[in-house]
């Protein structure tokens, strides 16, 4: 299952650092037994559009394991329920049950080894299965039908045992209206059977086993464009199909059309051919996931479909292998409960980089694994830390987070890199093969790498798996007296936390130009690497491969990192060090970055974070070095140069960013220009931003981009625009933007009331950005209605957003405003104060060094020559900054004071090709 693109994902909330993941009264969760088990489902079902309900009879065959079991429990919330039978090889009886609207327990049970239980029953869900169609305010809304049954919501519309440690092969009849079509899992056993009123009746059947969650119905008008087969190496070839709404089949190849390669990379990968007969992707409206891998037929949201501009920097690529990752590692191995779930969406996000690998290449992979290390650490390092198998959790949504998703798929890349690929991926296709259609727990996926590789893995999962944290680095390069070191310290600290075995290696380029890795598995919380070298070297490159993930604080000469920058071997190596010479904003520094900036043979990650640190200096030498760049050809460079353009509080920048809100040929340039245009704060952004509310786009990332803008730019003069947006009528992507914006300039009681009469929205999105937005406003007057909205909350992923918040304000409401404003005051005032110190050094060139001016530091150890910084992640960084007068020094001690109490968590960078998660 997986999230929107992540590039439109919106910060989650204000929450306290590094609060616990389990909230108050969470308890240790545990598999439910299983007396029988449920061995085949056939559900014979007829639709009532007009009521939302579904109607019919479900007929499930069981096998006993429990010798003294006497009943069966089936999930089934809310049904009307007609006849239940019992149908054994004696006959046919009616049965003795109970029902509490949410447990069906069938008695009288002992002795029949198998038996089958007819259930006859109409249900009107408020979850699992959802009925679309238009309205007064929404006339574009299409009629539809589908299903979303993860985690535990098929007890909704079909009585189950819902649970994924039971599979069963399923049988599903459906009867649809009139010029409606329906897909569901498997095979169709034969054509549709049209009645005299022009209905249709659909029989699918799917031979092989899968988990209640995956089971899918889907019923509505589509264009069915059929791909060309896979072709896999025992000779099958598996049909592929994508069902999209009629006026957009043009998009259905453009979206879909790399689905077929993918299926016989993955085959190869794995080892395993693709493990069903065929593979469907069907495009439902207001799904609430950005995609969900029910087995053979994937439902995906409305905007995985891309049109010919948001091709220009799109990819539906990564939402599409991530689902179909899931047909190998979800549905044909299934995790046996939640807290394993890892094993589920690790695999799926890690696939997507390796069909990124084998389609652009090793620096493409390499960006989006160092993405997912940023997403990862922003969570861990903001919201809370949790160990990867966790089994605290209120529901099981709550495990559906960063540390499930992308801390899941870096611990694959980190054993792919300490393994070797051979033994990587022989361990995946043996790990298949023992638990063909059958259950795993994260000790078989151990076992079958240890086996393949013949390594011991039990420390390594250990440490990443079974316990929170990660390492937290201090490492420092140095050369003298003709010997090269490397220092390295583990500061992680906590209770939990592990002290780190892994793979510490550095990448050395000569001045000859000769490169040379140097390699140690470090075990203690000290170590180091001292190498003998007759001379300098040109630079020195910490952990080259990325083979851990670690919080990394750094410190490197800056001429090794302006050479890294130029020469580095990867382009992971010279993205780090422009990163890092982004926290060093001397002279030197920014004119190799603005050298970097402007050389059309690099790669666009690195030009892109080029552009990102050159912002992040906030330097009027910086705003120079962008300025000329800001047409750069290549559209995601262009959008970095638009957003690091927002840094600057400047005239200058009004009119390149209102030309690229204009005339850009790429959404989400125009969409970032409009955000940056309103960091600007620059009055003249007001009336430009306002006339682009209307302009419409792909996943409407221009009005989203707007709406950002306008908050950005605290002008109240555009309150009542944003006021506008977050109500009913308007998209709902541009209404969560309108809500993030109201929260950061709205305040007041007026704009409270107003929060609150949104909590019980239909969109579940949309019910946690209010929430978001209740906690950033810090009025705990709203917590009332906050309690009242948990109390009718069905949707876990909300559950958990409102009681976050509930403690939140309870603990800090007061302090967050004032904390974000104080923030915000001081990062103005520093920037301000760099850009003074700026003007001096230019004043001063005789005081110069090789290496730059001289440093100013707020650290007293600090070596002169280095950069040292505090970054989250495992490539070279650095930072400084100018000394702080007295009166700024204190106000940034009680902020950081306050923020210690009150802290807003930070929106991971986003991923430019991206599309992730079951997150949306």
């Amino acid at each position: 299952m997986t999230s929107s693109h992540r590039l439109h994902e919106r910060c989650a909330a204000t929450a306290l650092a590094r609060a616990p993941f389990a909230l108050t009264g969470t308890e240790r969760r545990y598999e439910r037994p299983r007396p029988f088990l449920l061995k085949h489902a056939f559900l014979d079902l007829s639709l009532d559009l007009s009521e939302k309900a579904v109607e019919g009879r479900a007929r499930l065959r069981f096998q006993r394991v429990a010798a003294e079991a006497d009943a069966i429990d089936l999930d089934a919330v809310g049904f009307e329920l007609g006849k239940v039978r019992v149908i054994g090889a004696s006959g046919t009886h009616d049965a003795e049950f109970e029902y509490d609207g949410a447990l069906l327990r069938v008695n009288g049970l002992h002795g029949m080894a198998e038996l089958e239980l007819e259930v006859e029953y109409r249900a009107t869900p408020r979850r699992g299965l959802y009925f679309l169609e238009p309205d007064k305010l929404v006339q574009d809304r299409p009629l539809q039908v589908w299903s979303q049954c993860q985690d535990e919501d098929a007890r909704h519309w079909f009585p189950c045992h819902d649970k994924p440690h039971v599979k069963m092969t399923t049988e599903l009849r459906v009867r649809v209206p009139k010029g409606l079509v329906a897909l569901s899992n498997g095979e169709l056993v034969a054509a549709p059977h049209k009645a005299a009123d022009g209905s249709l009746t659909f029989h699918f059947q799917l031979d092989k086993p899968h988990p209640s969650y995956l089971v899918t119905l889907v019923v509505g008008k589509f264009a069915i464009e059929a791909d060309r087969d896979a072709r896999l190496a025992d000779g099958r070839a598996v049909p592929v199909a994508y069902y999209v709404p009629p006026a957009r089949k043009g998009d259905a190849l453009r979206s879909f059309g790399q689905t077929p390669r993918m299926i016989e990379l993955f085959s190869r990968l794995t080892g395993v051919p693709f493990p069903w007969s065929r593979y469907s992707q069907v495009v439902v409206s207001d799904f609430v996931f950005g995609g969900m891998e029910n087995t053979t037929a994937t439902t995906m949201y409305e905007h995985v479909l891309i049109d010919e501009r948001a091709e220009l920097d799109i990819s539906s690529n990564d939402l599409v292998a991530h689902e179909l990752a899931h047909q190998w590692f979800g549905d044909f191995v299934t995790c046996r409960d939640w807290p394993h779930a890892w094993l589920n969406e690790g695999f799926a996000t890690y696939f997507e980089h390796l069909e990124r690998e084998d389609r652009l290449g090793r620096d493409d992979y390499d960006y989006g694994v160092q993405t997912d290390v940023d997403t990862y650490l922003s969570e861990a390092g903001g919201r809370y830390q949790r160990p990867i198998v966790c089994r605290e959790y209120h529901e099981p949504i709550d495990l559906f987070d960063r540390h499930l998703y992308e801390k899941g798929g870096l611990v694959l890349h980190m054993l792919r890199r300490r393994l070797g690929d051979a033994a990587f991926f022989a361990g995946i296709q043996v790990y298949l093969e023992e638990h063909a259609h059958g259950l795993v727990e994260t000790v078989d996926l151990q076992r079958a790498f240890e086996r393949a590789s013949g390594d011991s893995l039990e420390r390594f999962f250990d440490q990443w798996v079974f316990r929170p944290g990660h390492p937290e680095l201090k490492v420092k390069i140095s050369y003298e007296e003709r010997a090269l070191s490397v220092s390295l310290k583990q500061a992680q600290k906590g209770p939990e936390v592990a002290l780190f075995e892994f793979d510490f290696e550095i990448e050395v380029r000569h001045k000859t130009g000769e490169l040379s890795r140097h390699k140690k598995r470090v075990t203690r919380a000290h170590d180091a690497l001292v190498i003998a070298l007759p001379e300098r070297p040109a630079y020195v490159a910490f952990d080259p491969e990325l083979r851990v993930v670690a919080q990394v604080s750094l410190e490197a000469p800056l001429d090794m990192l302006r050479e890294q920058l130029s020469s580095g071997s990867s382009g992971s190596l010279r993205w780090g060090a422009a990163e890092a010479l982004g926290k060093k904003p001397d002279a030197p520094s920014i004119a190799a970055l603005e050298r970097a900036l402007g050389n059309e043979n690099e790669i666009w990650m690195v030009r892109a974070e080029v552009a990102r640190a050159l912002g992040k200096t906030r330097l009027a030498a910086a705003e120079r070095a962008l300025l000329p760049h800001v047409s750069v050809s290549h559209p995601k460079v262009r959008r970095a140069v638009a957003a690091a353009l927002g840094a600057f509080r400047s005239e200058a920048v009004v009119k390149p960013l209102l030309a690229l809100t204009h005339k850009d040929p790429s959404y989400l340039v125009e969409a970032e220009a409009a955000r940056a245009l309103g960091k600007s704060r620059q009055s003249a952004a007001l009336k430009p931003l306002l006339a682009l509310l209307t302009r419409s786009s792909w996943a409407d990332v221009v009005r989203m981009g707007v709406l950002d803008g306008l908050a950005a730019l605290r002008d109240e003069g555009g309150l009542a625009a944003i006021l506008e947006h977050t109500r009913y009528g308007h998209p709902t992507r541009a209404r969560r933007a309108a809500i993030g914006a109201l929260a950061e300039l709205g305040d007041g009681k007026r704009v409270r009331e107003h929060l609150e009469s949104l909590l019980d929205d239909a969109d579940p999105h949309l019910r946690s950005e209010v929430a978001s937005a209740l906690l950033r406003l810090g009025d705990d007057k709203s917590r009332p209605a906050l309690r009242r909205a948990l109390d009718r909350e069905l949707d876990g992923r909300v559950t958990r957003r409102f009681r976050e918040a509930l403690r939140d304000l309870g603990d800090h409401a007061s302090d967050k405003k004032r904390v974000t404003d104080d923030l915000e005051a001081v990062r103005t005032e520093l920037a301000e104060l760099k850009a003074r110190l700026s003007k001096l050094e230019a004043k001063a060139p005789e005081a110069r060094t090789s290496d730059g001016p001289p440093q100013v530091s707020l650290r007293a150890d600090k070596p002169h020559g280095s950069a040292k910084s505090h970054a989250p992640r495992g490539s070279l960084r650095a930072s400084s900054a100018p000394a702080i007068p007295a009166g700024v020094a204190k106000k940034t001690a009680l902020a950081r004071s306050s923020a210690a109490k009150a802290s807003t968590t930070k929106a991971p960078k986003p991923k430019p090709h991206a599309s992730r998660g079951k997150r949306r």
